[in-house]
């Protein structure tokens, strides 16, 4: 086991095209970390430097007590586990799991003794007989993760291991994963564009947006206290809801507006944006949670509610998620377009934010609200996040 260190790592192309940019990070010894972020953000790149797969332009990238910039992928003593599963077809699970150790003259019990421990973790025993023909996509992705395994690297990296699985298997092969490296103990590196798979999977996440390193926390940390824009609209799924509003004083109290919606600022959310109080008068990006909505009753104050009208109902079981159409401009900034990854989804949102947009709201299962009726929701005003519609960085 080691850690990893990025310190300035750049990536540039001989066109003159940087996909990774003065990346710096550190992965302590046995950590878990998932690096994540749209289409083309430097992830995978970042990765492939990891394991000599790609040349380092710049900086200095350290695994255990080894400056590694010049090693090749074989001196590295790092497994690294691919989208595609690359298990040799005529061999047996037992073949293609200990190849790479026969390659290496490791002695030959000593390799059926690792296979096994590796089957025995994976749930593959009654499988090393068999031809990967044979076996479904789960239980050849076991095997390639059990190729890593049995070679006892320093380290593990996985380069969206998951995505050719179908959805139920996804779920059930990340809680898998998880345990075996929490039971391994073997530092990863995890690159994903799920975030559902970055939320649930590592000890730390990294978020990466056109190569730059934009936050890298624990998940809990990532979702409560973005540092940016980019990250609140990112991670999430429902995304958080994001709007142009304005500071205002009204009554002596901090108001933001956006469109006809006026919430009042508490004072747990100013405890959390400070420099809020900076920007009365000013523009600013809101930013609400879906499961921070909630239906009033009598006793919420008018200053924490507002109508809107039904624009789609999602019944999921366990909850409920209600789509309401508001005239919130929306925030369309750079940031938000690489937070949505999706082209033809922001240019809807372009198109339409003349007249607001619609707001996701996560409430209860219970009585759904008709699609086009109005109905009340109040937002909890504690959870406010407050941006600067610039820079994009959390007003803290």
């Amino acid at each position: 086991m080691a850690r990893i260190e990025f310190e300035d790592v750049t990536k540039r192309y001989p066109d003159g095209t940087v996909a990774v940019h003065d990346l710096n990070m550190s992965i302590a010894d046995g950590e878990f970390v998932i690096l994540v972020g749209p289409s083309g953000c430097g992830k995978s790149t970042a990765l492939r430097m990891v394991a000599g797969l790609e040349e380092i332009s710049g900086g200095k990238l350290t695994i255990g007590d080894r400056v590694v910039n010049d090693l090749t992928p074989k001196e590295r003593d790092i497994a690294m586990v691919f989208q595609s599963y690359a298990l040799y077809p005529h061999m047996s699970v037992a073949d293609n799991m200990g190849f790479a150790l026969k390659l290496a003259k490791v002695d030959k019990s000593e390799i059926n003794n690792r296979v096994k421990q590796a089957a025995d973790i994976l749930g593959l025993t009654e499988y090393l007989d068999r031809k990967p023909r044979a076996l479904s996509g789960g239980q050849r992705q076991r095997v390639a993760m059990g190729r890593a395994i049995v070679r006892q690297p320093q380290a593990f990296l996985m380069d969206e291991p998951l995505s050719n699985l179908d959805a139920k298997l996804r779920v059930q092969m990340r809680a898998e994963i998880a345990q075996i490296q929490n039971r391994l103990g073997v530092t990863t590196i995890y690159v994903t564009h799920d975030q559902v798979e970055a939320m649930t999977m590592g000890d730390r996440v990294a978020v990466l947006k056109k190569g730059e390193l934009q936050q890298v926390d624990s998940p809990q940390t990532l979702y409560d206290n973005p540092d940016n824009v980019f990250v609140a609209g990112f991670i999430g799924s429902p995304a958080m809801n994001l709007a142009e509003g304005r500071v205002e004083r009204v009554g002596g109290r901090l108001v933001v507006r956006a469109g006809s919606i006026a919430l009042g600022i508490p004072d747990g959310a100013v405890d959390r944006y400070p420099r809020v109080r900076d920007y009365e008068g000013r523009g600013v990006a809101v930013g609400m949670r879906p499961e921070h909505f909630y239906r009033p009753d009598g006793s919420v104050p008018p200053d924490q509610r507002f109508t809107v009208q039904v624009g789609l109902v999602e019944a999921l079981g366990s909850e409920l998620l209600v789509h309401v159409n508001t005239d919130a401009p929306p925030v369309l900034t750079e940031d938000t377009r690489q937070a949505i990854d999706d082209e033809a989804a922001f240019a809807e949102l372009e198109r339409s934010a003349a007249g607001g947009q619609s707001f996701t709201a996560r409430f209860d299962p219970g009585t759904p609200p008709r699609v086009n009726e109005q109905i009340e929701v109040a937002f909890r005003g504690d959870y406010l996040h407050f941006f600067d519609l610039e820079t994009g960085a959390a007003l803290r």
